[in-house]
């Protein structure tokens, strides 16, 4: 029998430390990130003969209770020796340990969300929470997707370009031959001014987390060394379009992309964004993450770059 213990983590490097060996560690879960987020949030680890084995990110509200809406990815992260056990110790191994935390969480919260990395391949200890008794409650589980590119067998940039749909070459060489150009900008303003005007043209209205995103998390991400915005711009000087990047040491992060409508014939769209694929691709991080593909339009486009 597994002697399992929970313990709260106030130790902002243990915590890095912890997300940056697990399979399911991301950029979203690191201190730098939720301390730029304005929501506050509590670190758990489950211990097991001495270690750290898996942990656990609780996104809070203001009544301090878990958030029904998580960030990307703000969930169960498993550490790197359980998912180099054998598949027959592995299962058994990490089943126990989220049922561990379920039955502990359950304790301290009246209700509890998480948003699960994409690698986190086994929901059966969520599907089964209270199994026998479902009138105290069971998880509901809503099925979302992402796009992964892998940069890892790709040696340049020539490759990205003909990796990708037909379509999206044409936009990038588009671009270029109408002189456009891609620069790299702390010009968080531009930003949000393009990203108002995509969703505009949407007839959308921004949410307040979407308009947050655009202006002081993207401010804090660049100031701070974890976030990459490029601005392209037309011969005058006039910002076309904008992308926004996250990064850790291993993903980069397609957190926001941006449009002028008068321009969007012209694939300035595309040029940016190949132009972030590139230098993720010379940084040495090994995927990019279209960090989500669950609408029609947006889904295709993003997994035209070829994203997985």
């Amino acid at each position: 029998m597994d002697d399992y213990e929970l313990q709260i983590c106030d130790e902002r490097k243990e915590w890095n430390d912890f997300v940056a060996t697990s399979s399911q560690g991301n950029i979203f879960c690191q201190t730098q990130f939720l301390d730029a987020h304005p929501q506050d949030y509590e670190l758990l680890f489950i211990r097991n003969g001495g270690t750290n084995q898996l942990g656990a990110l609780i996104a809070k509200e203001e009544d301090g209770q878990s958030t029904l809406n998580p960030f990307m990815y703000q969930g169960v992260l498993f550490d790197s020796s359980v998912a180099n056990f054998p598949p027959h110790r592995r299962v058994k191994k990490s089943l126990g340990l989220v049922d561990y935390l379920l039955a502990e969480l359950e304790q301290r919260y009246d209700r509890i969300s998480f948003s699960l990395h994409h690698s986190f391949d086994d929901l059966r200890s969520f599907q089964w929470f209270h199994y026998h008794k479902p009138d105290l409650g069971q998880f509901k589980i809503d099925m979302s997707y992402t796009g992964i590119l892998s940069l890892s067998d790709i040696n340049n940039s020539e490759s990205i370009l003909m990796n990708a749909r037909t379509v999206r070459r044409q936009e990038f060489h588009r671009a270029l031959r109408e002189g456009f150009l891609v620069e790299e900008s702390n010009d968080v303003d531009i930003l949000n001014h393009l990203h108002g005007l995509t969703f505009q043209r949407q007839a959308r209205t921004r949410s307040n987390s979407e308009e947050y995103m655009a202006t002081k998390l993207a401010e804090s991400a660049i100031s701070n060394g974890f976030g990459r915005l490029m601005i392209c711009k037309d011969k005058q000087g006039t910002p076309a379009s904008a992308s926004l990047f996250l990064f850790d040491d291993k993903c980069g992060y397609y957190l926001i992309g941006a449009n002028d409508p008068k321009y969007r014939k012209y694939g300035t769209g595309s040029y940016v964004l190949f132009e972030q694929i590139r230098w993720c691709l010379e940084q040495g991080l090994t995927t990019v993450d279209f960090v989500g593909i669950n609408s029609p339009l947006r889904g295709d486009f993003k997994t035209s770059f070829n994203a997985v």
